[in-house]
């Protein structure tokens, strides 16, 4: 395995799966995908880097899809794989026909008869890393860490293998992968609010990429291992440690979608090196680049409660 086939080189990827939005909601479709053919690949039915639309697939990515599916999500397993293929990492490929995939030119998957007759291939570097059980395992933490925090325990009952749970474990220990995670959250939850503080609008990018905002989780990944963007914010370092000492929050409000801020009784305005955090008072949250986005009203409702409680 080459010594840079990592996951800090593919978890950003990964935690920015290309998808159809509705409002507020994306699209489960290429995760649910995902999550499928690594199920597969523990139960030993895939062999080599060649992932057929067979029965088994269909079947597995159903029952993976009930346990995520909102609104009006519909189980169309044609749709995410034929259009992961404009992620990067995959190639869906026809004998004696090349690629199906044509970037720019697909504004719909082709016939079913045509993708069970292709077969889908996976990045060589990626298929040789989710060879081994515990990265797969790795894999799987983190599309559910990023897409489906909320139906952990409906999917670890769907994957009920009992290596699973001891790879966990040793996932837990990984530090490598933790690292390769959080900056997957990074530069997601950066990138979707353009590198600028939600509380102050201080942005400093440099040409490097180096950014002085921090991406702030609201409710803390310890608490519910949720690495979704709607639970994350940007935050400059002084306003992302006001947070989590719990001097200031994000708050739900009607008439602001991202909320508003709300600042802790703690902090004296008659004090002048503190009134920069008592003037956020009533301010609303900047808005990420898309609704689908807007921080969650749980996570929102998580941060209100825990200011109050600390009055």
């Amino acid at each position: 395995m080459p010594r840079d086939n990592t996951w800090q080189q593919w978890l950003p990827r990964l935690y920015n799966l290309r998808r159809d939005k509705r409002g507020s909601h994306e699209r489960p479709h290429k995760p649910v995908l995902l999550l499928s053919i690594l199920d597969l690949l523990d139960k030993g039915r895939l062999k080599r880097n060649e992932v057929p639309l067979n029965d088994d697939l269909i079947k597995t990515f159903r029952r993976y899809f009930d346990a995520v599916r909102q609104h009006d999500d519909k189980p169309t397993i044609e749709n995410p794989y034929y259009f992961l293929s404009g992620d990067g990492f995959w190639t869906l490929k026809k004998d004696g026909a090349g690629e199906l995939y044509q970037v720019g030119n697909a504004t719909s998957p082709p016939s079913m008869k045509i993708l069970r007759a292709a077969a889908g291939h996976f990045d060589p570097d990626l298929w040789r890393l989710i060879q081994d059980p515990i990265s797969r395992n790795q894999l799987r933490e983190a599309l559910i860490t990023r897409y489906f925090p909320e139906h952990r325990q409906q999917l670890a009952a769907i994957n009920h293998q009992p290596s699973t749970i001891n790879q966990f474990n040793a996932l837990q220990l990984n530090e490598e992968f933790e690292q390769a995670r959080s900056g997957a959250f990074r530069d997601t939850v950066l990138e979707i609010y353009d590198y600028m503080c939600a509380a102050c609008g201080l942005r400093v990018r440099l040409n490097d990429g180096f950014s002085l905002v921090d991406a702030a989780h609201l409710i803390p990944f310890n608490v519910t291992r949720d690495d979704k963007p709607n639970n994350g914010l940007a935050l400059c370092p002084n306003h992302h440690r006001a947070m989590d000492r719990l001097l200031i929050a994000p708050c739900p409000d009607p008439k602001h979608k991202a909320g508003v801020w709300r600042v802790s009784s703690r902090l004296d305005d008659r004090k002048d090196s503190r009134r920069d955090l008592v003037d956020l008072n009533g301010r609303p949250v900047m808005e990420p680049s898309e609704t689908k986005f807007l921080p969650a009203q749980e996570s929102l409702r998580w941060r209100e409660q825990h200011l109050e409680a600390n009055y």
